[in-house]
């Protein structure tokens, strides 16, 4: 007993070597499942790096891959405001299919969706119901093929639908139900608030709201041909810029897509990203414009008070830096006039008689300028009528050959001219030149200018040589586009070398027989306001700001010039021309005594020509017809200011004056272009920050 018990006495507690074997299968265990995982870990690894081959083909038909569409990038104005943005929208799509399985719950279910939507989106009822139900019966249609294994329909793709059909030669169609139906254009915020409602509510079954890019345009009235537009085209499954602005950047604001790569579980749903298989987007550049958003307003303001003052049809401006060749503001307008008559064109091929023109003094107002009817739907899709539309520039056009004949000194200061009558006969034709008014004192060459002589420039143009004229004018730029980008620019007409003629000789001198378009029109008076040595220089027209390229928006462009006359020659033109300026705003005083006495100095050219009588191609013009519409113009005023340091360059195109005033002789680019082309320099320069240099308290008093 007593060695038993100091046996068990002696002897190591019960359980010590249980709880070392308990430990041991505990570290064992943790070291069998870190094992473990190590070797699904490098099995993952492996399958992901090195998968093998039949394992890749189960992969790739698993593997999706997503676009990660960049924000395109905004449109600015010289000063940086944002003309056009990229936002983030909401538009309505329905999945048919997730209707359908409502509907086996609820056949109301589809009537609640039209109505709901026809109540929120712009589109009617009819509509919304016609593509649903006709989406609907396809998904049905593919339904019953793929039930009966018949393939027969298989071979085309499921308008609307996320996937192509498979071929005939396939014997499983794997044709997909449609389940993406967008509904309606971009929503705005409160048509997004009643479409989330409608959900909440359970009224919208089927129905799910998509993110998608909205291209929002500020000043869009003021500036829609400039700015553009984006669209979708063929060829292209994103949206890129087709028109204006937009689509002359487009590769600098579309940026850089992304891309995300996911493999798929068995029911669709994500289940894992590779490494390297996320690619984040870039987004697009941004670009300044050199268009100045409060100029734009200012100019376009005027310009729509000048033309209802004329009665006219419509009008054109444009405001230029003349040192940076910058557009700092373009528009046009166009004014509905009721009864305008339509030219009888004679069709040739017809077996109608040929009409006769009616004599002048009962000649109707016609329609001269050409239909826009897609400016109402949108401003982006309106003709750029500043880059398009050509028209005679009459005396704007005189300073351009007065400065060329003088160059070559063929219009000696101390000449002393003898032109007393209104009209004379040319030597070269049976033609007669005529002056609308004569003066006592148009004696001298800068007479000439100053009362705008058609005879004086008869008498210059006829010392010039046919080609020194012809290739002043193309050196000006005249008869191809100025090169801004925009597409749709008109090159304009000039006479060819083999039709040059005497008479073609003196109506260039004059501002006929060539047709301009009024951005070609305002670089080609620049050569006249720009400063020092680069005066006679022409700039090259820009439509993005210069400047520090580090600014956001800024290409830092170099600028091109082109000398056309000496600097000497070009401003030896500008003292005729101040006079022609203050002559204006003697008239613009009689005519509107409430405006304020300006505060600028300006020099400048009026312009008045007859609209031109274009048939429509395949057509001509009646019989009695001189080519014009005999009582319709043109009536322009061309500007550099200040004068004495011109920072900007102003052009007013007014199109088709009104009948009363052609009547009364106040028709003429000073009477009614002129007084705009005053308000913008009043309006601008001090917007620029640039001093006035003339006292306020000056009263024009100019015979």
């Amino acid at each position: 007993m007593h060695d038993e018990r100091d046996a068990l006495m002696g002897s190591e507690p019960i359980g010590s070597n249980g709880e070392a074997r308990s430990t041991r299968i505990a570290w064992m265990l943790r070291i069998g499942t870190l094992l473990g995982l190590a070797i699904v870990i490098g099995r993952v690894i492996q399958l992901q790096v090195a998968p093998s081959e039949k394992l890749e083909g189960f992969i790739a038909a698993r593997q999706t891959s997503e676009k990660l569409n960049s924000v395109r990038g905004d449109l600015l104005d010289r000063r940086g405001r944002i003309l056009a943005t990229s936002r983030v929208g909401y538009r309505v799509i329905v999945d048919p299919v997730g209707l359908d399985l409502a509907m086996k719950k609820d056949p109301a279910a589809i009537d609640r969706v039209i109505v709901g939507l026809s109540g929120v989106i712009d589109m009617p009822v009819d509509q919304i119901a016609g593509r649903l139900i006709q989406r609907m019966v396809r998904n049905e249609e593919i339904r019953g093929s793929l039930a009966s294994g018949s393939d027969a329909s298989a071979s085309k793709v499921v308008t609307g639908g996320l996937a192509t059909l498979q071929g005939a030669e396939s014997p499983k169609p794997t044709a997909k139900l449609s389940r993406y139906l967008p509904m309606g254009s971009v929503l705005d915020q409160e048509q997004t608030k009643k479409i989330r409602e409608l959900k909440k509510a359970g009224k919208l079954p089927g129905v799910t709201l998509e993110h998608t890019p909205v291209r929002e345009v500020a000043g869009g009235s003021l500036l829609g041909s400039v700015i553009g537009k984006i669209g979708i085209v063929e060829g292209e499954s994103e949206r890129i810029g087709v028109l204006g602005a937009e689509k002359m950047f487009d590769s600098m604001l579309r940026g850089i897509d992304g891309s995300l790569t996911y493999i798929r579980d068995a029911k669709g749903r994500p289940l894992w990203v590779q490494r390297g298989a996320w690619v984040d987007s870039d987004k697009g550049q941004d670009v300044r414009l050199s268009i100045d958003l409060e100029l734009q307003r200012i100019v376009y303001e005027q310009l729509v008070r000048g033309v209802e003052q004329a009665d006219a049809a419509g009008g054109r401006a444009i405001v230029l830096n003349p040192h940076t060749g910058e557009i700092l503001a373009m528009t046009d307008v166009l004014r509905e006039i009721p009864n305008l008559q339509t030219v009888e064109w004679w069709d040739p091929e017809s077996e109608l008689p040929r009409a006769r023109m009616p004599e002048v003094k009962d000649q109707p107002r016609y329609k001269v300028l050409r239909d826009d009817p897609n400016r109402e739907l949108e401003p982006a899709l309106a003709y750029n009528r500043c880059l398009q539309d050509v028209y005679e520039p009459g005396s704007t056009f005189k300073p351009f050959a007065w400065t060329l004949a003088k160059t070559k000194g063929l219009l000696p200061d101390d000449e002393v001219l003898d032109i007393k009558e209104k009209s004379r006969r040319v030597e070269y034709a049976n033609r007669w030149v005529t002056d609308v008014y004569t003066y006592d004192d148009l004696d001298n060459w800068d007479a000439v200018i100053k009362y705008s002589s058609n005879i004086g420039m008869y008498m210059a143009t006829s010392r010039l040589e046919h080609q020194e004229l012809r290739s002043m004018v193309k050196s000006l730029g005249f008869g191809k586009p100025t090169g801004i980008g925009l597409a749709g620019e008109s090159s304009g007409i000039v006479t060819s070398e083999k039709n040059w003629s005497d008479f073609t000789q003196t109506s260039v001198g004059m501002g006929y027989e060539v047709a301009v378009t009024p951005i070609q029109m305002v670089r080609a008076f620049s050569v006249f306001a720009r400063h020092g040595d680069m005066a006679g220089t022409l700039p090259q027209v820009r439509l993005t700001a210069s400047g520090d390229p580090t600014k956001p928006g800024m290409t830092g462009d170099d600028i091109i010039v082109q000398r056309v006359f000496s600097s000497e020659a070009a401003l030896r033109t500008i003292k005729p021309m101040g006079e022609v300026a203050k002559r204006m705003d003697a008239s613009m005083a009689r005519q509107y005594p409430e405006e304020p006495e300006p505060k600028y100095s300006m020099f400048g050219k009026s312009g008045t020509s007859q609209i031109a009588m274009v048939a429509p191609p395949g057509m001509k013009r009646p019989t009695g017809t001189k080519g014009y519409y005999e009582k319709q113009h043109h009536s322009s005023f061309i500007v550099a200011a200040p004068a004495n340091d011109p920072q900007i360059v102003v052009l007013v195109v007014i199109d088709d004056i009104g009948p009363d005033r052609v009547a009364k002789n106040h028709h003429y680019g000073s009477w009614v272009a002129g007084p705009v082309v005053r308000r913008v320099v009043e309006e601008a320069l001090p917007y620029l920050g640039v001093p006035s240099d003339l006292p306020t308290e000056m009263a024009v008093a100019v015979e």
